[in-house]
């Protein structure tokens, strides 16, 4: 029977890693790790002797070569395996042949049950649903908040969201971006699981889409507080109001946004022909609209890049 079998239990805890592919590498380290220490015990048992005081040599030097070739990953693992040469004493093909099978099996099995467990795709692309439903609901509320000179857009506020509704009579519409934030950072953390899982699937396109979505939220951020600085119903916010609407239907991952950005383009074209602003205070309140319209390009400009990228590499 195989000698020193429970080591390869702990071996099977010590290869069990967050991801297949840690896992693989890992186990392929070790494997170089294993042969190294094997040849330094060979060398140093076979001209020192077997005692504590070679074995502690022996470690010294294992461990130093280990930092020294990035194989610190079998440092522990490996250790453990060559206390049995100093137990019994030689170091011969047979006890070779065992300490590899223990290696094998623990190993083995520990890739085993990487191999079997569950992926999170299914859940990724339900919140990733979910994601771009909220991102929908504050680009309508960004409309409403710029047709309802009551409305103000408000960064602070509960920890969940609180949309517009057209039930409600209300003098402030709160959106609270940190649920959106919370829930955009775990589905980047799932993703590069996710990732880590896939052996053979390049699941690049699902990291740099969340990290894109991101990126937008942060540009919507930033039209939220330009909103807050209009208090009023200009006559200039109802087309940017209805944009907005047009782009919160208009939200999928599948859409170009190429014919948004040329419909922007058409109302900023339109804006040039208006009349100058009479007041200071006219002439304020259209420079912030004429920012939200420059940072709402920004955010099409954002997807409209992470398509191109995508059609260069195919």
């Amino acid at each position: 029977g195989l000698m020193y079998s429970p080591s390869a239990g702990i071996i099977t805890l010590l290869t069990v890693q967050n991801t297949r592919k840690e896992t693989l590498l890992i186990a392929s380290k070790r494997i170089v790790s294993f042969l190294m220490a094997v040849i330094i015990s060979y060398i140093m048992f076979g001209s020192l002797g077997y005692n504590a005081w070679v074995f502690g040599g022996f470690v010294l030097v294992f461990v130093a070569l280990s930092y020294l070739f990035d194989l610190k990953d079998g440092i522990s693992m490996n250790a453990v395996l060559m206390t049995h040469f100093l137990i019994e004493k030689r170091v011969d093909w047979q006890i070779f042949v065992n300490e590899a099978m223990i290696l094998g099996i623990g190993m083995g099995i520990g890739i085993v049950i990487n191999l079997i467990m569950p992926n999170y795709k299914k859940k990724i692309m339900f919140k990733q649903h979910l994601l771009e439903e909220e991102m929908k609901k504050i680009l309508k509320t960004m409309a409403k908040a710029l047709k309802d000179k009551k409305a103000c857009l408000m960064q602070e506020g509960p920890y969940e969201m609180s949309f517009y509704s057209d039930e409600q009579e209300i003098d402030a519409i709160v959106i609270d971006f940190r649920g959106l934030d919370t829930l955009t950072n775990e589905l980047i953390i799932k993703a590069y699981e996710d990732a880590g899982n896939t052996l053979l699937t390049n699941t690049r396109y699902l990291i740099s889409y969340l990290e894109m979505r991101k990126h937008q939220i942060e540009v919507l951020k930033v039209i939220s507080r330009s909103i807050m600085d209009i208090p009023v119903l200009l006559k200039q916010s109802i087309p940017l109001a209805d944009f907005l609407e047009k782009t919160s239907d208009n939200f999928h991952e599948m859409n170009n946004v190429k014919g948004l950005l040329e419909d922007l383009n058409q109302l900023s074209l339109k804006y040039k022909e208006d009349k100058l602003p009479v007041t200071r205070e006219e002439f304020e309140y259209r420079a912030v609209l004429f920012q939200i319209l420059n940072e709402l390009k920004y955010f099409l400009q954002i997807k409209r890049n992470f398509v191109l990228e995508l059609e260069d590499k195919n």
